[in-house]
């Protein structure tokens, strides 16, 4: 059985990733108590296949794509309202993207042993990775930690405490 945790981001204003990975399904929970979704994620790299769910039946994204030991391409969210992910195996670290050229985040993850450290996102605007990886497969856990990043985009979108006046 293999295991996944650690956080992205600091101690205020990141998110947990607490997940078990074991014949080929992922299980667990990305963010806190309240605010975080949960994971139910089959995968199959020999089937070249990811598919499942990340948060709850009504509230939450599928997310569904292509998966091998070295590469993934998927879509988390719907057609409208979701976005591409797409990561590589290059010199012994994840490379990649979460959504388009505009907006997106780009992922940079390396792994030495059983610790993953990277960032996600850019040097100004982003978050750093800082997690423990036991038998699980690189291309897994950083899928992982995409998965982390983007939800905590998504449920932090609207929680400015702007107000708006019409005059």
């Amino acid at each position: 059985m293999g295991r996944v945790e650690g956080r992205i981001g600091g101690a205020i204003g990141g998110y947990d990733v607490r997940a078990t990975v074991q014949n080929g399904k992922i299980t667990g929970r990305i963010g806190g108590v309240f605010v975080g979704d949960d994971l139910n994620i089959g995968y199959s790299l020999e089937g070249g296949y990811i598919k499942g769910r990340v948060g709850g039946v009504f509230i939450g994204r599928n997310i569904e794509g292509r998966i091998s030991s070295n590469s993934l391409e998927a879509r988390i969210g719907g057609i409208f309202d979701g976005n591409d992910i797409r990561l590589s195996i290059e010199n012994g670290c994840i490379k990649g993207r979460c959504g388009g050229d505009v907006l997106g985040f780009n992922v940079d993850l390396s792994f030495n042993g059983d610790r993953v450290s990277g960032r996600l996102g850019g040097d100004v605007i982003g978050m750093d990775v800082n997690a423990l990886v036991e038998e699980v497969e690189p291309i897994v856990a950083s899928t992982l930690f995409v998965i982390a990043y983007y939800m905590y985009q998504v449920n932090h979108r609207n929680s400015g405490s702007g107000t708006s006046s019409a005059t």
